[in-house]
């Protein structure tokens, strides 16, 4: 039997649709609201940065960890279709990096509309991206290791 390509593995969890993933972009775009419109003055370079990299770990982590038997059921069934534990963390990472970057994108259109370097919004968009997809897939490396991971998937 052919062992099935990874397109469909990874990009089938990629949007955020679990009550959890909404809720923290929701908080985060709280965030994002308030700091784009509390801003007094010229932002201090990088502040938006650093208030994204402070909030954007622990929300994400906290939605990637809250349905963790639903998620370690879906991740079983993905095993057993086939799939690889380097799909199902890619897969946590794109959702993660998704989840951040909507969340913080009011951030980001101001920071395009106003004449902002593009650098520096490049910078903020990588940063987004990879804080979001990490934090997001570490829990579920942390489940896919485990033992009772491997336990569950044996029977």
């Amino acid at each position: 039997m052919e062992k099935p390509s990874w397109t469909p593995i990874v990009l089938s969890g990629v949007i955020p649709r679990e009550a959890t993933d909404l809720l923290a972009i929701l908080v985060m775009g709280i965030v994002a609201v308030e700091a784009s419109l509390a801003t007094i003055g010229p932002p201090v370079f990088g502040s938006r940065l650093w208030l994204s990299l402070l909030v954007v770990p622990p929300t994400v982590a906290l939605s990637s960890v809250s349905t963790t038997t639903r998620r370690t059921k879906e991740e079983l069934a993905l095993f057993a279709y086939g799939g690889s534990s380097w799909q199902i963390l890619l897969r946590y990472f794109f959702r993660g990096a998704i989840c951040a970057l909507i969340a913080f994108s009011p951030i980001l259109l101001q920071g395009f509309l106003t004449t902002s370097s593009i650098p520096e919004l490049f910078l903020q968009v990588l940063a987004l991206l990879v804080v979001g997809g990490l934090f997001y897939s570490l829990p579920s490396l942390r489940r896919i290791r485990s033992s009772s991971f491997v336990e569950n998937y044996k029977s």
